[in-house]
């Protein structure tokens, strides 16, 4: 798999689409950059968000802020339009702020605390999700309020997402029936079914195979007498980091025309992306804090690691594209960090030309699940954002 390109070659050839050449020339010859720094770009915000509400014109965007919840991602979603996932009191409070209406957000966590839950209900929130008993059991709490409730289920799939989001959430499609049953009995609406495959989704068959799972399970809805009003379809759109990743015109044709076929048009049809907005427009600046030679490979030391940016390593099981401005021989070569653990290495057999303390190191695509799951561990400096357009 490979991992570094040199810059020159990455303007020539255009290998990776998500990297914006005109910026990283002048990151590498600027003198004036505090790394590690994010640079985020608002005008590819809005190019990914344009591009996948063409390639589903009948889906409405809400976006799911929890891979990058910075303000400049969701006042650019709003302008543009769209609407929000959320997950928690802390993220109502973020996109409330961009004067959304609460009652059009879609809370789709399906296990809610009672704090949370209250403090969704309280703030105006209407639309939920569950996907057990248990959780449908909470909506007595709410006599006062008629709120919309969704059913999350899940599907059987040949192949998976890089990271699986049906493992954890999502009932079985024999259970749908008895939850909608427990909703209504609780005073509240049933409103629609939800599905989310998982996230950095290669095969797009998946997405349709859960939608035909919708139309068999909203025709069992209509025989016994529920309205099915929303689907939502999930997240999970591909983006592209060190391997190509399918162009989502391309990736979102076979997902169009199942909702086309199979679910009527008085449904409204929402999906979640997340990493599919905020990915690509933000790029990673680091600097070479050390360097040493160890077991006949080229340590360098950054002034970023698992520990912070780079944690979508671990926990997003993720790889980033890093470019060098260097030419001349390669050599075998380890990025690590710059905390005390020794576990804090990013990658170990990268093949890239010598480098020197001072020098820098780009990372493209490092705007989901990165920053968001970092810590300040060691108590060190973690990389602050620049808007650059």
């Amino acid at each position: 798999m490979t991992h570094s390109f040199d810059l020159t070659t990455l303007e020539q050839q255009g290998i990776n689409r998500s990297a914006q050449s005109g910026l990283l020339r002048d990151i590498f010859n600027r003198a004036d950059i505090d790394s590690p720094q994010l640079f985020m770009s608002r005008s590819a915000i809005a190019e990914n968000y344009q591009n996948l509400k063409a390639a589903l014109p009948r889906v409405d965007i809400h976006y799911a802020i929890k891979p990058n919840n910075h303000g400049v991602i969701l006042d650019e979603v709003h302008r543009l339009g769209g609407n929000f996932d959320i997950c928690s009191a802390g993220e109502i409070d973020m996109v409330l702020r961009t004067g959304v209406d609460p009652s059009t957000l879609v809370h789709s966590h399906p296990i809610k605390s009672i704090p949370e839950f209250d403090y969704a209900v309280s703030n105006g929130i209407e639309i939920f999700v569950v996907d057990n008993a248990e959780e449908v059991k909470k909506l007595h709490r709410y006599p006062e309020r008629k709120l919309k409730v969704m059913i999350r289920y899940r599907i059987s799939t040949n192949s998976m997402a890089v990271v699986n989001l049906q493992y954890k959430f999502g009932c079985q499609v024999t259970e749908v029936l008895s939850l909608a049953r427990e909703i209504e009995k609780s005073g509240h609406e049933f409103y629609g079914l939800c599905f989310h495959i998982g996230s950095q989704c290669l095969y797009s068959e998946n997405y349709v195979l859960a939608i035909k799972a919708a139309h068999s399970l909203i025709h069992q809805l209509d025989e016994c007498g529920f309205n099915t009003r929303l689907l939502d379809i999930g997240g999970g759109f591909p983006v592209e980091y060190v391997e190509p990743a399918p162009d989502i015109h391309e990736f979102c044709q076979p997902i169009a025309t199942a909702l086309d076929e199979h679910i009527r048009p008085g449904i409204k049809v929402i999906s979640e992306p997340g990493r599919f907005i905020a990915a690509s427009p933000v790029t990673l600046v680091c600097t070479i804090l050390g360097k040493a030679e160890r077991d006949g490979k080229c340590w360098y030391y950054l002034d970023d690691g698992l520990y912070s940016t780079f944690s979508g390593i671990l926990f997003d099981h993720c790889q980033y594209p890093v470019i060098t401005n260097k030419t001349g021989e390669h050599r075998l070569s380890v990025l690590s960090g710059p905390t005390c653990d020794s576990f804090d290495v990013m990658y170990d057999g990268l093949m890239i030309p010598e480098h020197n303390v001072g020098d820098r190191m780009v990372f493209c695509s490092t705007g989901a699940y990165c920053a968001v799951s970092g810590s300040n561990f060691n108590a060190l400096k973690q990389a602050s954002y620049q808007i650059i357009d």
